[in-house]
């Protein structure tokens, strides 16, 4: 497991991380102001009724999308520096682009590999890093790196097109920074003293003070990415054993001695209440903390919460086991606590277990720091989802994790019908925005009709003997009516007859509200459903699809699509489909 190199520009502690939070029945110690108040408990809620709705981390985000940029920007006094030169100086991008909002730069600071990443430019030549470590460092004063992450939300996901260009506003001279402007180009912090190694994070060239010299560091929209079909959890590996094991891990929000008004204290004692209140039973003893229980459809359902005392945060080693121990034993992991700025190397040291797992992260900048970490120590994607926020997290677990895990819970018991936008639309809606997105799910296996993936967890393809006969295309378009339960019905007709072994439909689908549709294919008397309003208000269907279904079926003779528009407002049509028969 790769540890990481702590970033030196960084090894203070990053407070108000956490919402304070209050309630007229937690009694005395309560914080002051209650986030929460208004919000229904989610796990008091009724049954959900179904789904209503790499570099590349396969993220998601209801109001928004992920892209790769390449950054590229002049680097003065980097001197013997220049190999983390650039990724250094990519922080006070990150800091710029967060505060203005919409556009959230990963983080490479702490990437080791970054530094390889770094192309100069010599003399009117682009030189490789290795190459560069030939070249007189005086030299090295204009940098690019390709393929950086970012997650784009509401009005910036809109203009995520390739080539589209962002500029943020950087320092020249990034190595004298403090010397050269003070406290001029830095905003206030009541946590964190300004100096040289965390200027970046206070960093803010607007201060009508700040005269320092500055440069527009270019973020040019390399990738994007297809936009995701509705995705789930992968239910099948959490209920495997018919049991699904999560905990919440309540860090201390508040500076000191950990107390009962520590609004870490307060959420642990609120979800134990809602747990509680949601049919969940307390457990006579639990290993750490708190343990409470309940069957939901045939699955039983056991949640763990640890307290601040159990565990206070990314610095607390002297409770390290029981960190350790959570994400050992539990299937679904949350944190909600502060992060250290420069520790994510913090989540490099447990050990990770090879089961599939699910992590909620509350802490500060997850997508920027902390994802990269997580997924490290899960060998990849492939045993990995995880919710992270691209802010500061002003919410508390009640807020993002309750939603979060009522949501997953739910799908025990509607046929598994519940979307990874599901569980987001929740979030967003007890934390009041967007911020929260989920890494590693867009290309997840499990379906409530079958898998999207061959048994040996790649992509479908011929085995056992099964020989892919071709791929058959329909591509005139069709405009759907709006409302009409007659919808429209597209037609291959495959001319060759042979027992139907695999069915894959491409669809390329234009609409406003992709929530309203209904799509299905029908081979003479079978009908599976390829699409059933999922999606809620996602735009446009443009997916791959594994059916079954259509074993055994001849091949030969006409395949029909069909597409309804359920509801009224929106409209769009039917670009077009395709079909691959595999025998």
């Amino acid at each position: 497991m790769q540890r990481f190199t702590r970033f030196t520009l960084a090894a203070t502690l990053l407070a108000g991380c956490g919402a304070d939070g209050t309630d007229s029945n937690t009694g005395a110690g309560a914080p002051s102001t209650d986030p929460t108040a208004g919000q229904a408990n989610p796990f008091a809620a009724g049954p959900a009724t179904g789904g209503t709705g790499k570099e590349d981390t396969a993220y998601v985000n209801p109001d928004g999308v992920e892209v790769e940029v390449d950054i590229e920007a002049d680097l003065e006094g980097a001197g013997f520096r220049s190999d983390r030169g650039p990724a250094e100086l990519g922080q006070f991008a990150v800091t710029y682009l967060r505060k203005k909002g919409d556009f959230y730069l990963e983080s490479l600071a702490e990437h080791v590999a970054s530094r390889n990443r770094v192309e100069w430019r010599v003399d009117g030549t682009w030189l490789t890093a290795e190459q560069a470590k030939a070249v007189d460092a005086t030299k090295l004063n204009h940098f690019r790196i390709r393929g950086v992450n970012a997650v784009l939300l509401n009005r910036d996901a809109g203009g995520a097109t390739l080539g589209k260009v962002f500029t943020a506003t950087v320092p020249l001279k990034p190595y004298s920074i403090m010397t050269d402007a003070g406290d001029t180009c830095a905003d206030d912090d009541d946590h964190i003293s300004l100096s040289q190694s965390v200027y970046w994070y206070r960093w803010n060239p607007a201060n009508p003070k700040c005269t320092v010299p500055t440069q527009e560091m270019t973020l040019t929209v390399s990738k994007t990415f297809q936009a995701a079909q509705a995705t789930y959890p992968e239910y099948d590996r959490l209920t495997a054993d018919g049991k699904v094991t999560a905990v919440v891990i309540f860090g201390q929000i508040g500076d000191g001695a950990i107390t009962d008004s520590d609004p870490g204290m307060w959420a642990f004692k609120r979800m134990g209440t809602w747990l509680k209140d949601g049919g969940f039973q307390e457990a006579a003893t639990a290993p750490v903390g708190k343990r409470y229980t309940k069957k939901i459809g045939t699955t039983d359902v056991e949640v763990d919460l640890y307290s601040p005392n159990d565990f206070s945060g990314l610095g607390d080693y002297a409770h390290f086991a029981n960190f350790q121990r959570a994400l050992s034993e539990h299937e679904i992991v949350v944190y909600d606590g502060h992060s250290m700025l420069g520790a994510s190397d913090f989540w490099a040291r447990p050990q990770y277990p090879d089961n599939y797992q699910i992590f909620l992260y509350g802490g500060c900048l997850g997508y920027e720091y902390y994802v990269k970490p997580i997924v490290d120590g899960k060998k990849g994607f492939a045993n990995v989802d995880i919710m992270s926020s691209v802010i500061e997290v002003t919410a508390n677990a009640v807020m993002f994790a309750g939603p979060a895990l009522a949501e997953i819970f739910k799908g025990l018991g509607n046929g598994y019908k519940t979307t990874w936008r599901d569980i987001l639309v929740a979030v967003r809606r007890g934390v009041g925005d967007s911020t929260f997105g989920a890494s590693g799910v867009r290309d997840n296996c499990f379906t409530p009709t079958g898998s999207r993936c061959a048994a040996d967890g790649g992509a479908t393809e011929p085995t056992d003997g099964e020989v892919e006969t071709g791929r058959f295309e329909n591509a005139t378009a069709q405009a759907i009516p709006d409302n009409a339960a007659s919808g429209i019905k597209s037609v291959i007709s495959v001319p060759e007859s042979f027992p139907v072994r695999g069915v894959t439909v491409e669809l390329n689908v234009t609409h406003s509200y992709v929530g309203d549709l209904k799509i299905t294919l029908k081979k003479g008397r079978k009908t599976v459903t390829v699409w059933n309003n999922e999606g809620d208000d996602q735009k446009n269907i443009e997916a791959t699809f594994d059916l079954g279904g259509f074993d055994g079926v001849d091949a030969k003779g006409d395949w029909t699509l069909s597409v309804v528009d359920t509801a009224a407002q929106d409209a769009g049509s039917l670009t077009s489909w395709a079909l691959t028969l595999r025998r």
